[in-house]
């Protein structure tokens, strides 16, 4: 016999910049449509004990959406039409997984449409409808017919046809928590969470520990030592959960699954039942028994600790992507009643339950109905609920020390050590040593320490530390970057320089070519008054964060012996302020933005027009500059990162006959 202990583990970083109230994002909504909610709808159906593992951000952000307390932009796209909804499409089908998008027809001649510019109004809004029926997984058409209708419809979707999107989407949003919430009170599930803001809790504790692991990476030689972090995210966790699901949870799955003897110790404070880790951790101590599927394991006899089975955790997430599913279902099944024999046996498996599913041949629908309807008719397997592991009788056995390490092994490596990563690591450290000795007298307040914690998600050092795009990289460093300037503004001091620079080389900007002397009246008085400019495509900046309702085209910029001009082209007039920052100065110029208006180095009309001494902003013959456009909801800041920079020439002075 066998006790079988599943965990899926649903995670999702923070998305949002401090302060908006907008998600610019496909994410949070895809996963809710394609894993979240039809997952739930199984586990229903099939009457299946399992556990279910939340990280904070995910709930926080799909609470804030069902409450209205954050606009999600890529469903609202559905709703309006905007000069800007070909950027905001473009962005949110890349991230849209490859092999979701790549199953319609459709929808894939319409995406290359958009791309070549051939596209009209209809195709444009069937392209909207496409992109949200995409992220809907099979399984929904049996709960919303709707779907497949639309589906079957395949073109000329009418303001109608997206009307019905919206609303199955809302009501989705609506129920997918309370559905997780149900299952937990009647016993089916049990729901368990992941500390905080997803941080490496053992990296919080003491960023040294990370030299104890069997890296052969080089982690920064910095201090940075926070148990009092450690802690607040732990409360974190427990505190949203409790809110959410009416219970405090007992159980903890670690983000990553990282832990050490030091982070093991703070939970002991916390009154928690069980938590999970890998099962090489547990190889890789000095205990004497190392068995997990014959013993209870508990740190120091305060609270269980499961040990995740490493080679069936895998084989479910990476093995049968290509197998035909019911055969998937049917072999680990055989493997799980022929890993206990005849004996009593235990058996953890813990892994994502968001990312495999698209990439198996029916999106999983087949493999998880198959997989719990043999686990349930086996006469070798129970499924069980992690809670209810410990009660079991087997023998227990306590451990006082592990070594520190991850699901990943023996280390940290996707987290730290890497050059990219250490740079982030070393922006932390001094963000948090400023913040500590800002606070020396007081307790950090409230927004001081959400932005503490959301800066040390483990999010950001996994993308600079792993091989990904240098889109997905940017994106992430930009709200790393966002979030650690908004702790040096939350104490009222200026932000380093460090912090600001781009982390990876800047896209190609093209230079001025020649002096010009534009005339600033807030309007392209005639074709030659800008030749010579840079011209930037303000788009081509931003990945996911791009701030679509900004409303921006095209930013130019030159200069002359004695001005730096810029000139911003924008599709509506919302704007309160607009200030361009150098690296040693700020200069604010600002102005009414309903009205237009004309100033001596500032002019709106139909377009933004700037001139500035050119000295405020030379290092030398480098010019810096960075501009930030703030309305009443939110500000912008182009580029997202860094600085445009070029260096000064002395050009002959141009003039145009």
């Amino acid at each position: 016999m066998t006790y079988l202990n599943l965990i899926w583990h649903f995670h999702q970083p923070w998305y949002i910049t401090p302060d908006s109230e907008i998600l610019n994002l496909s994410t949070i909504t895809f996963r809710v449509l394609y894993n979240y909610y039809p997952m739930a709808k199984i586990i229903e159906d099939s009457g299946v004990r399992l556990g279910c593992n939340f990280t904070v951000p995910l709930l926080l952000q799909i609470q804030k959406i069902a409450d209205g307390q954050i606009v999600d932009g890529f469903q609202q796209v559905l709703a309006t039409d905007t000069a800007n909804d070909i950027s905001k499409i473009k962005i949110f089908c890349e991230e849209l997984p490859d092999r979701v998008k790549n199953k319609n027809t459709i929808f894939k001649n319409l995406l290359n449409r958009l791309y070549l510019e051939k596209i009209s109004r209809q195709e444009l809004s069937d392209l909207k409808t496409w992109m949200h029926l995409c992220c809907f997984h099979p399984l929904m058409e049996k709960y919303y017919p709707e779907i497949e209708e639309l589906k079957k419809k395949g073109v000329g979707f009418s303001e109608k046809d997206r009307e019905i999107l919206i609303a199955i989407e809302k009501e989705v949003f609506s129920k997918v928590i309370s559905l997780y919430k149900k299952l937990s009170d009647e016993g089916q599930i049990e729901i368990s969470i992941t500390p905080g803001y997803h941080p490496i809790l053992p990296l919080i504790y003491d960023i040294k520990i990370a030299t104890q692991t069997r890296t052969s990476l080089r982690p920064p030689d910095i201090e940075f030592s926070y148990p009092e972090d450690v802690k607040a995210h732990i409360e974190k966790g427990f505190e949203v959960a409790e809110n959410i699901f009416g219970k405090k949870p007992i159980g903890i799955w670690p983000a990553e699954g990282s832990i050490s003897s030091q982070v093991l110790d703070v939970f002991c404070d916390f009154n928690i039942r069980w938590l999970g880790a890998d099962e090489q951790i547990l190889f890789g101590s000095q205990a004497q028994e190392k068995d997990p599927g014959s013993f209870l394991y508990t740190w120091k006899d305060s609270f269980f600790i499961f040990f995740r089975n490493h080679e069936f955790s895998d084989r479910i997430g990476f093995i049968y992507q290509s197998w035909n599913e019911k055969e998937a279902a049917a072999d680990i099944i055989r493997r799980i009643e022929n890993w206990s024999g005849d004996q009593q046996k235990m058996l953890t498996i813990i892994l994502d339950g968001e990312n495999p599913w698209e990439w198996y041949v029916d999106e999983g629908s087949v493999f998880l109905k198959e997989f719990y309807k043999l686990a349930l008719t086996s006469e070798n397997i129970r499924m069980i609920t992690p809670a209810r592991m410990g009660n079991l009788d087997f023998k227990k056995v306590s451990l006082d020390s592990i070594p520190p390490g991850s699901w990943m092994g023996l280390h940290f490596d996707n987290w730290i050590g890497s050059e990219d990563a250490n740079r982030i690591w070393n922006i932390l450290a001094d963000a948090r040593k400023t913040v500590k000795q800002h606070n020396v007298r007081l307790e950090m307040n409230e927004r001081m320490k959400q932005l503490v914690m959301m800066a040390e998600s483990s999010d950001f050092f996994w993308w600079m530390s792993v091989p990904a795009s240098k889109s997905v990289k940017i994106r992430f460093y930009t709200l790393f970057q966002t979030i650690i300037s908004e702790i040096y503004r939350e104490m009222g001091l200026e932000i380093p320089a460090q912090v600001m620079e781009a982390w990876i080389p800047e896209p190609e900007i093209q230079k001025p070519a020649r002096y010009i002397n534009p005339v600033i009246d807030g309007k392209v008085t005639d074709f030659f008054e800008w030749s010579g400019s840079a011209e930037v495509s303000i788009e081509k900046l931003w990945t996911t964060f791009q701030p679509f309702d900004m409303s921006l085209k095209k930013l130019f910029f030159g200069y002359n012996r004695t001005n730096l001009y810029i000139r911003i082209d924008i599709m509506e007039k919302m704007f309160s302020q607009v200030v361009v920052e150098g690296k040693k100065n700020i200069v604010i110029l600002s102005g009414s933005g309903e009205n237009g208006f004309i100033s001596e180095n500032m002019a709106f009309d139909k377009c933004i027009e700037i001139a500035v001494p050119i000295e405020k902003f030379t290092d030398d013959d480098e010019v810096n500059f960075a501009i930030e456009i703030k309305t009443q909801d939110t500000e912008i800041r182009i580029p997202p990162a860094g600085f445009f920079s070029f260096v000064k020439k002395s050009f002959e002075d141009d003039w145009i006959i």
